[in-house]
């Protein structure tokens, strides 16, 4: 049993984790203004969208792209305004568990829960970019707060009213918030408190505000036949071979990863030593794992029969933070301290490293980690300085990171910027716009695939090599470089032969300007 709170011990806690978060938030803000990595493809991606203020866009619900209209109107178009809700939310996240584990047990509680959260390994890598994830998780905490308060017949109206808004934009954040619906299913279930909460007047205005908040973005998928939800089902990849074992331990290292290391094997052991009360009224823990075993077991589940992401699992581990943290204040510490100490040792490395100049990064050999972010702003200044050069009336690339990144780095650009279609229609937002009139007249083709130049070739009565481009991102642990190669062309008599089978066919084994393997042994590899 925990011991009774001392006087003025709840007071020190409040304190203690309002001084702690706002050094880390301070931290975070700092690290994201002064990083000299760029954006990412999807972040550049949702910074387009959020030129424009829709109820959804073409594969995620619109309030990722909300949140930067917010920040970029407010502080312009850099990365760090583009990036900088991040740490405001994870931070708003981390108080949420606070207020829940201070309502559930006591302030000592709520103080361990917000620290497992801010010091959760991805939660450091997501306050550094703007995910999905990151906008979710504030609303998601929020909800299991504002529930837990309905359930204890607090604050009544209110928190119903409130629990309503939280799920209805977390819904418009990530269709993720769904599992808090399933886990709170199951809190029905097996609590009668809960059930009593739900299932009455205040449950059904809680109801009534989420469906009103979601409805708008339901509206505008129909309107658009359900692209966002389409391709959160193609994301599934359901269509393939449908049982994969082995990545039942892919999985298992991915969430060491996400949770830390520590934690997630003192939270299995948790649940392996957990035995369930058999009252109607759950235990805390009891009722936290409803929003905690779900998620888990259907990524797991999911991850066997095809593919899963490691940040797919993102919302089983604000349940799981409170768990560790009910489950360490009832006994002894030991592996609360060095699971936080463990991450706050993650997250300090993790932060100077995004701060290093490439210089130190190529010396230290994470230049591959982090070439996803860098040479955009060269590669779009020289990209389109040949474009003028050579009269092209658009730009066609063949990737869509690469339309994204040349999309941001070259946004004061006065000429089009395409992506090719392999297939039929669009495949991604970057080719939400097609090549045709006047476009296609002398097209300045882009191209970072070797295995694709003979398939765009195929497109053009004229195909003919105009030079190269090519950016250092800095080089591998086994010294060979790591560059970003666009080949270009002058392509005029835009013309494409119809998408079959037969047409992808011909091409089998094809490449062209294929770059040579490195030379390791020249570099000692």
């Amino acid at each position: 049993m925990t011991e009774p709170t001392a006087p003025g011990r709840p007071q020190t806690f409040e304190r203690l984790t309002l001084a702690v978060l706002g050094v880390l938030l301070i931290l975070r803000i700092m690290a994201v203004t002064s990083t000299p990595l760029e954006l990412y493809a999807d972040e550049a991606q949702y910074w387009r969208w959020g030129q424009t203020l829709e109820w959804g866009y073409y594969s995620k619900p619109p309030m990722i792209a909300w949140v930067i209209h917010l920040t970029t109107s407010l502080f312009g178009t850099d990365e760090w305004s583009i990036r900088l809700a991040a740490p405001l939310l994870h931070t708003a996240a981390a108080a949420f568990l606070f207020l829940t584990g201070r309502a559930i047990l006591d302030a000592r509680a709520g103080f361990f829960a917000a620290l497992l959260y801010a010091l959760m390994p991805s939660v450091v890598l997501s306050s550094s970019v703007l995910s999905t994830d990151g906008v979710l998780m504030p609303f998601w905490c929020a909800s299991l707060y504002l529930l837990w308060r309905l359930r204890q017949a607090e604050g009544h109206w209110l928190s119903a009213a409130l629990l309503g808004a939280a799920i209805g934009i977390g819904m418009l954040s990530k269709y993720a918030m769904s599992y808090f619906l399933i886990g709170a299913a199951l809190a029905c279930v097996i609590d009668a408190p809960t059930r009593r909460a739900l299932i009455a007047p205040r449950g059904a205005l809680a109801g009534l505000i989420a469906g009103a908040i979601i409805a708008p973005h339901l509206a505008w998928n129909a309107a658009n036949d359900f692209a966002t939800v389409s391709h959160t089902v193609d994301n599934a990849n359901l269509g393939g071979d449908l049982f994969n074992p082995e990545n039942g331990l892919r999985w298992f290292a991915d969430q060491l990863g996400m949770f830390g290391p520590i934690s997630f094997l003192a939270l299995l052991t948790g649940l392996y030593l957990y035995r369930k009360g058999t009252s109607e009224t759950a235990s805390p823990e009891r009722w936290l794992l409803c929003f905690v075993l779900p998620v888990l077991i259907f990524i797991l589940g999911q991850s066997i029969l095809s593919r899963a992401h490691a940040n797919w699992t993102a919302t089983a581990y604000p349940g799981a933070a409170l768990l560790l943290a009910l489950w360490f204040s009832r006994g002894k510490a030991a592996a609360l301290w060095a699971s936080l100490g463990l991450n706050l040792l993650v997250a300090g490395l993790f932060m100077a490293v995004t701060l290093l100049p490439q210089a130190a990064t190529t010396g230290l050999g994470l230049d591959n980690s982090a070439k996803r972010t860098r040479g955009w702003e060269a590669s779009a200044s020289q990209v389109f300085a040949e474009a003028e050069r050579l009269g092209a009336s658009a730009v066609l690339v063949d990737e869509r990171e690469a339309w994204h990144g040349l999309d941001y780095y070259a946004r004061g650009r006065s000429l089009p910027l395409i992506s090719w279609r392999r297939y039929p229609g669009p495949k991604s937002f970057s080719e939400t716009v097609p090549l045709e009139g006047a476009l296609a007249e002398r097209v300045l083709v882009v191209s970072l695939h070797a295995g694709l130049r003979p398939l765009m070739r195929s497109d053009f009565a004229f195909f003919e090599p105009a030079g190269q481009v090519r950016i250092d991102l800095g080089q591998r642990g086994n010294g060979c470089p790591i560059t970003r190669v666009f080949q270009l062309y002058i392509a005029e008599g835009y013309s494409p032969p119809e998408r079959t089978q037969e047409w992808e066919n011909q091409f089998i084994g094809e490449r062209e300007f294929a770059e040579p393997p490195c030379p390791t042994a020249a570099f000692g590899g």
